[in-house]
């Protein structure tokens, strides 16, 4: 059951607590890894202690059956994790739809709201309040970081969803966000071209020198300059993982609030990412697709 509630002046979507059991396979990436040493690192908003009581409690096990927290895992085995009362986290409950055709649906995301179920999240993520509204089978094309609001689109059809992708993979697409950083940038034009890759976890790195690296382009125009704070425009040429984020921290001027890649930022991948940063997706064109959406910022978004 869903409720929605207000808070400071926004909707909040909150869920009803509910059984729930996750499967996945397991990745090359966690072969040889024991389940306990995997599970504190995959999901990380919970501890390694809590882990190993879920584990012995029979609530998380390997191909239908229980397992010790030393079993080393191999590759394609099955984990589940039975949780008999989800607490989900709430999220803003302010979805809307911006345009819909026949072949897809632009909609707005607010943040903090993952695009899809996965770690805590299930039925409070951007997919599940799309299937609440009666839009089923929809296409995910792209993605936009749950701590990231914006301009979000999905295809209705797999022949739009393959051509749309097609666009984004071939940076065919022209991308605007604003982000609101740390400092006062000297240059009113930048371009950051530093490749990215994985580092640990959920937190990438973007340096030159990194073997097995992605090339990644941004662009960035300083709006409004501040003492503390400045408005950014950010236009990524490439479509890479934490790309705007990794630039900007690269430049000297990190978003004010990233809990990563900000003043003092952690890297661990431990962290909870559970709230909205000042980054904003409000441009998305696609000249091939006849595509141009455009938002203006939110009123809330601005702050101080």
């Amino acid at each position: 059951m869903q409720i929605t509630a207000q808070v400071n002046k926004r909707n909040v979507r909150l869920i009803l607590p509910y059984p729930i059991t996750h499967r996945f396979k397991v990745g090359v990436r966690f072969a040889d890894t024991s389940l306990l040493a995997m599970m504190t690192e995959r999901f990380p908003f919970h501890t390694e202690k809590d882990w190993e009581s879920r584990i012995l409690e029979g609530k998380v096990g390997v191909n239908g059956i229980v397992a010790n927290p030393t079993y080393m895992l191999k590759a394609l085995d099955e984990v589940f994790h039975h949780n008999p009362s989800v607490r989900e986290p709430s999220v803003p409950d302010e979805v809307e739809i911006l345009e819909e055709t026949d072949d897809y649906i632009a909609v707005f995301k607010p943040a903090p709201l993952p695009m899809h179920p996965g770690g805590r999240y299930n039925k409070n993520t951007l997919s599940w309040m799309l299937e609440d509204l009666g839009y089923k089978d929809l296409k995910i094309v792209h993605r936009l970081d749950a701590v990231t609001s914006g301009i979000v689109l999905l295809g209705k059809t797999k022949e739009f969803a393959k051509k749309a992708m097609f666009c984004f993979a071939e940076s065919k697409v022209q991308k605007i966000y604003y982000a609101r950083v740390l400092g006062t940038p000297q240059e009113k034009d930048k371009i950051i071209d530093l490749p990215i890759k994985r580092k640990n976890g959920f937190v990438f790195e973007s340096k030159l020198g990194l073997s097995a690296a992605k090339e990644a382009q941004t662009k960035f125009t300083v709006i409004e300059r501040g003492e503390k704070i400045s408005l950014v425009k950010c236009e990524p040429i490439t479509g890479r993982t934490h790309q705007i984020r990794l630039h900007l921290e690269s430049w000297g001027h990190p978003i004010i609030d990233d809990p990563i890649y900000g003043f003092d930022g952690d890297k661990s991948s431990k962290k909870v990412q559970n709230v909205a940063i000042s980054l904003i997706s409000t441009g998305l064109k696609i000249d091939e697709l006849g595509i141009n959406l455009k938002i203006d910022i939110p009123e809330w978004w601005v702050g101080e």
